[in-house]
């Protein structure tokens, strides 16, 4: 062997196969050649045939790789230098062997691949020096040249950047293209969203294109529909989501009633409830949207004794108008801060409407009219701080995720308030899927202090908590709510059946939260339609059964 200082004998002789004594051939010799190269030791080898004796000598010469002294990295900017270096794995003060820096070059780029940065190459790797040698490496990690979007009519282009991740200049990252895409989709807007990376004008850069499918952004709705709170309501309502482009939205809905049921004509005037509302999503640099709301809203209310029977119906309108900003704190967390007033009005309707003189004429002396517990009558101007954190896979039918709300909602007479009081409300809700099926579970509590409106009181009863019992069954200042349910996919039955699923559920609940326990349970359908999912529940309890109507899931 000659040219060896720093590596072993052994190196060169455990990689070649000549032995003494044998028949020497020039294909062995290639091969120990080749073997004596791939241990990556080596910058040069080269192998001579000198006369020895009565055969032939096998001489190896090799020239060393240098030793490395120190190493520089270039062109990292989202990954520091000592995390490469340690992924790159090559010694420093010992002679380098390619092989080594072939395998510790793979390890950079599968570290920068497995933080999503998937464009990142090992562009150069050079050694300058034959002693106190300098291993140098550049990487091109692949930086966004511009975003491009295909397939936008109506939208305007900054609604689309807003919060963007993915600009031009940064990293490209596969995760945050994807929370893009998400943020995209979340905003309602499109009926696919897709992307790809397309060369750039370099090497060393990327185009990112978007393309997406608008949706209808208008929706005009017409239904009819019946509740005991309400009685026949015809509803007509127009939104538009994406008003000018600048995903500003509009809502107006009206609803016209003909009363309750129970009630003659003469008991119940023909109400009519709407609302305005518009919603500006994006004030600041910070996300802060703004929502504006103008109502009136008219239903037959009706008020229970502790034994269930009927103390008091009476008709409620309340007029009222709102204004909140809410914020983002993170990407699935948001605050907001809202100021409500609200002017409510109460007029007294007969317990019982069929028993004579009030089935002819309401307003005869002889037809009793109790009040209300709570007077109600007044206006109630509100400040509500609220949380939400929400981290479900879909808005509108969510398999999997949690979503946690909090909010306090306080009355002050220095705002306006004709009532004082306090209100605080808890609620959790967990989507756990398990196999095709989607188990749901949800806890509420509610506390207050003050003296509180008989409208502003918690209530259990309805399609969206104790499905068991009528809306507005109990009403206290003080309740607590466990619903858990089961969510199935129909379609593994039948074709005709994959927009719809099974529901069965077990509500328990109280108010005020110290009282007795109500149990109720029941099963459910629904079916996936453009507005949403519509449900029908089938509850039952210890009053009877309700059957509800709905559009969207309760939680």
């Amino acid at each position: 062997m000659r040219g060896l200082e720093r590596v072993p004998v052994s190196v060169v002789l455990d990689s070649v196969g000549v032995r003494t004594g044998e028949l020497l051939s020039d294909e062995r010799l290639r091969a120990d050649l080749a073997a004596v190269v791939a241990t990556g030791w080596f910058a040069d080898a080269n192998v001579r045939i000198e006369p020895y004796r009565d055969g032939v000598r096998v001489v190896f010469l090799v020239v060393e790789n240098p030793p490395i002294a120190q190493i520089s990295v270039e062109g990292n900017t989202v990954i520091n230098t000592p995390e490469i270096v340690t992924a790159l794995n090559v010694p420093v003060g010992q002679v380098l062997n390619v092989i080594r820096l072939r395998d510790g070059a793979r390890a950079v780029e599968k570290l920068y691949e497995e933080r999503g940065f998937v464009l990142a190459r090992i562009a150069d790797v050079g050694v300058t020096g034959d002693v106190n040698a300098r291993l140098r490496v550049r990487i091109n990690e692949g930086r966004v040249e511009a975003v491009q979007y295909k397939g936008v009519v109506k939208t305007q282009r900054y609604v689309l950047d807003r919060g963007a991740v993915v600009v031009p200049g940064r990293v490209f990252n596969v995760n945050e293209l994807n929370a893009d895409l998400q943020r995209i989709f979340n905003l309602e807007l499109f009926e696919s969203i897709q992307a790809r990376p397309l060369p750039g004008s370099s090497p060393d850069q990327v185009i990112v294109e978007i393309e997406v499918k608008e949706q209808p952004s208008q929706q005009a709705r017409f239904a009819l529909g019946y509740s005991e709170r309400t009685g026949i309501v015809g509803m007509l309502e127009y939104t538009e989501k994406n008003w000018k482009g600048r995903l500003e939205q509009l809502s107006v809905r009206y609803e016209r009633g003909l009363g309750d049921r129970n009630v003659p004509s003469l008991t119940a005037p023909v109400a009519s409830n709407f609302s305005i509302t518009y919603r500006k999503p994006w004030l600041d640099a910070r996300g802060t949207a703004l929502e504006a709301s103008l109502y009136e809203a008219n239903s037959t209310e009706t008020e229970y004794a502790a034994d269930k029977t009927i103390v008091s119906r009476f008709h409620l309108n309340r007029l009222g108008s709102s204004i909140a900003l809410t914020r983002p704190i993170d990407p699935i967390t948001h605050a907001a801060l809202k100021l409500k007033s609200e002017r409510a009005l109460v007029d007294l309707l007969p317990v019982d409407p069929t028993v004579p003189p009030c089935d002819t004429d309401p307003d005869d002396p002889a037809c009793p009219k109790p009040p209300p517990t709570y007077i109600t009558s007044g206006r109630t101007v509100s400040l509500q701080l609220s949380g939400v954190r929400d981290s479900r896979d879909s808005r509108t039918s969510p398999t999997k995720g949690e979503r946690f709300g909090a909010s306090i909602d306080l009355a002050l007479p220095l705002i306006g308030s004709d009532f004082s009081f306090g209100k605080y409300y808890l609620e959790y809700t967990r989507y756990i899927p398990a196999g095709s099926f989607t188990l749901v579970g949800r806890a509420a509590v509610g506390f207050s202090h003050g003296t509180l409106p008989y409208h502003e009181l918690f209530t259990l009863g309805g399609p969206s908590s104790l499905r068991a019992y009528p809306f507005g069954y109990l009403r206290q200042p003080t309740f607590g709510l466990v619903n858990l349910e089961t969510r199935v996919p129909l379609g593994g039955l039948a074709t005709m059946l994959k927009e719809f699923v099974g529901i069965l559920y077990v509500d328990v609940g109280s108010a005020p939260i110290s009282s007795s326990i109500l149990l109720g349970y029941g099963a459910g359908i629904s079916v996936k339609t453009p507005v949403g999912p519509i449900r029908i529940d089938y509850a039952i309890g210890s009053e009877g059964t309700q059957t509800w109507i709905s559009i969207g899931h309760p939680f």
